[in-house]
């Protein structure tokens, strides 16, 4: 499947997955768009494709793995919230789904997206009534251990205006050889605020291929964490689409990167609407082969009048063998912004600093392990809920004790 495809096949394997969902109309029509996309899109290329670049997949032969379930367990449904499994939703839940489901990450974007929409499986909706402040955050979480597995997760969060709420999206798999394309379509109301985080807590043998996707409204906001500690290959688009006016967006990323694997992200803040903000911060620690690739686009169009953006990536390196390679870019057609700025740096741990810690009795490694915990706990120490930020650092640190 790297560059032909048996769309009969695919087509097959899509209305068993039909039947057994059983699709409403307008879902058997977006995943017979996906089937037919998959036949004529090709998979993306290294050499054309600068999100790409350090990445080349030609030879994944996406044929050779079956698409299957994974363990899906959802958390956090209360007054004013709807969680659900679209497969069994109600008519609430379709009809939220069919409005938005495919709207911001589509099957045309790439042969992977259309392959996840002719596979959908495990599609989560996440739906928050206008004025709702959700208490405690939903959790999804999803596992998978099949070995040849095909996963194609969704989630889809729609909140009501002037609405709070925070989405915890974790990923598990063993040590099975397994594909991922998971998808996420964000769509906050006006005056709505979203915090959406993903746990990338995959087994040594997945390839992770996901789109993420956000389309604001007028003064809405939207707080974003990719926590990356397992994963032969994940490799993430994420964009933040600030439509309406006042609209605002923050991304961070934490990546523990060690033996082979490759952290690879693009992400595009782009400002559209008058009085847009935001702001990015990517850190990445690597150790043995380990590779991060960051390429990052800012974007302030002609009418994001007082755009203000900031853009950061920084890595770490703890090995002469580790790898990082950033380009953050900044495209402004607008004369009229606030402020527009980007920053990016690839280095080992200061020596001044571990001479420090040395000096004052700490072994080698363990005062190394603290400037990496120190490095990278100040894109955790944005995370505002307290409890939220204390799990998310056992979880760094449960990676970082085993190297």
């Amino acid at each position: 499947m790297s560059s032909a495809v048996d769309v009969t096949a695919i087509e097959e394997q899509s209305q068993r997955i039909a039947a057994e969902m059983g699709d409403q109309p307008w879902l058997a029509a977006l995943r017979a768009e996906g089937v037919r996309l998959a036949g004529q899109l090709s998979m993306p290329d290294s050499r054309r494709e600068r999100p790409w670049k350090y990445l080349d997949i030609s030879g994944l032969q996406l044929g050779d793995y079956s698409p299957a379930a994974g363990k899906l367990t959802l958390s956090g449904a209360t007054a004013g919230v709807s969680v659900a499994n679209l497969a069994n939703g109600g008519a609430t839940i379709q009809a939220t789904a069919e409005k938005h489901l495919g709207k911001s990450v589509t099957p045309g974007r790439s042969r992977l997206d259309a392959l996840h929409y002719a596979f959908l499986r495990d599609a989560v909706v996440v739906e928050v009534a206008a004025s709702t402040e959700v208490p405690e955050a939903i959790r999804i979480s999803r596992e998978y251990s099949t070995e040849k597995q095909l996963a194609t997760p969704h989630t889809l969060v729609v909140t009501g205006a002037n609405s709070r709420v925070t989405v915890i999206d974790e990923f598990r798999s063993n040590s099975a050889d397994i594909v991922a394309l998971p998808a996420v379509e964000v769509v906050p109301g006006p005056g709505a605020e979203v915090r959406y985080i993903v746990l990338h807590r995959w087994g040594a043998k997945t390839q992770v291929f996901s789109d993420q996707r956000l389309a604001s409204e007028r003064d809405s906001s939207f707080w974003n964490l990719n926590l990356v500690t397992g994963g032969r290959v994940v490799k993430g688009h994420i964009e933040s689409s600030l439509e309406g006016r006042g609209s605002s967006s923050e991304l961070l990323g934490v990546c523990s990167g060690d033996d082979s694997e490759h952290v690879d992200f693009y992400t595009l803040q782009d400002h559209i609407g008058a009085d847009t903000r935001s702001d990015l911060l990517f850190k990445a620690a690597l150790d043995d082969h380990a590779r991060s690739v960051y390429y990052g686009l800012t974007r302030i169009g002609l009418g994001a009048r007082n755009g203000d953006a900031n853009q950061e990536n920084r890595n770490l390196l703890l090995s002469k063998t580790a790898k990082a390679d950033s380009d953050p870019v900044l495209e402004i057609l607008t004369n009229d912004i606030i402020r527009a700025s980007h920053g990016a740096t690839a280095g080992p741990v200061d020596e001044e600093q571990m001479y420090y810690l040395q000096t004052r009795g700490i072994p080698h490694d363990a005062a190394e392990a603290l400037l990496v915990r120190a490095f990278l706990g100040q894109v955790l120490s944005r995370v505002p809920d307290e409890a939220l930020r204390a799990e998310f650092e056992a979880i760094l640190d449960e990676k970082l004790e085993r190297r």
